[in-house]
């Protein structure tokens, strides 16, 4: 039972961070359309679901954490909220970049909406 009780804590948090990284995802198009080059508000990626904390990326540091399914910012210190569910893989000024692992780390990738966008356009050049 605790075996299933920690996959079921680690597909919420992975939930919890995708909401926030679907969220960030409309901010940064939205900052691409009108070509802004200040730093761009994001919502914390953190598992805790009533965070609220802005972190100021540029579009290419958040184009970049955003090319691995697995990854997503925090503001420092809230990486713990994941509970164990992922780890720092680097401390920059002003945010920390977590990787999600093992069972959290699969529900990232499947619930990474560029992952799935860029699938249909690998089938459909097959067909």
């Amino acid at each position: 039972m605790p075996q299933e009780m920690d996959r079921l804590m680690e597909e919420r948090i992975a939930r919890n961070q995708a909401t926030f990284r679907a969220a960030n995802e409309r901010t940064g198009a939205a900052a691409g359309v009108y070509d802004i080059a200040t730093p761009v508000p994001f919502i914390c990626e953190c598992a805790d679901p009533t965070c609220t904390e802005v972190v100021g990326l540029e579009l290419d540091q958040y184009e970049e954490i955003r090319s691995d399914s697995r990854r997503f910012f925090n503001a420092p210190g809230h990486e713990t909220a994941a509970q164990g569910v992922s780890v720092v893989v680097e401390e920059r000024n002003g945010y920390v970049i977590v990787e999600k692992v093992a069972h959290a780390g699969e529900v990232a990738e499947a619930l990474d909406e560029r992952d799935a966008a860029e699938d249909l356009d690998q089938a459909a050049s097959e067909e």
